[in-house]
């Protein structure tokens, strides 16, 4: 098994912080890649208007995603301090859990590593587990990071 390329799915919470080291640990070791991948949800509803105008989802969707960049960007340059690893980072605006599959398979990565949240009870089953649905569908090999793992 060689690891060339790893996707790391990062949402800005200290969970996929914690996935990031992971990914950064073991590409130092493989001299692999990094992508990192931030996807925007997109909106499933139709808000209510707001004010005398109603909100314009393509324009906040575009603002959303050009902050999004600049954040991963700076993400990117925390972690590569000494320009030693291959970082790239992708946003993009979707479904979480089928744009991380989707990119894995078109980039052929050998590697996803993502945290989790660990939500259990009723909130896991409002709110779902990307991390779950990502591990059943992904054309790879999935690492989850939990609460508890230490980078």
């Amino acid at each position: 098994m060689q690891i060339q390329k790893i996707l790391v799915p990062f949402d800005f919470s200290e969970h996929s912080e914690k996935a990031l080291r992971w990914a950064v640990g073991i590409a130092q070791k493989w001299e692999a890649k990094i992508s990192l991948l931030h996807v925007i949800p997109m909106f499933t509803y139709f808000p209510p208007t707001i004010g005398e105008g109603s909100l314009n989802i393509p324009q906040f969707e575009a603002s959303m995603q050009k902050d999004m960049e600049r954040k991963t960007k700076e993400v990117v340059a925390k972690e590569n301090k000494e320009g030693q690893l291959e970082i790239e980072s992708k946003v993009k605006v979707g479904e979480p859990f089928s744009d991380i599959c989707l990119m894995a398979e078109e980039e052929k990565v050998d590697l996803i590593v993502m945290g989790s949240h660990g939500r259990t009870g009723f909130a896991h089953v409002l709110l779902g587990s990307v991390a779950e649905r990502v591990v059943r569908h992904a054309p790879c090999p999935v690492l989850v990071t939990g609460r508890k793992t230490s980078a």
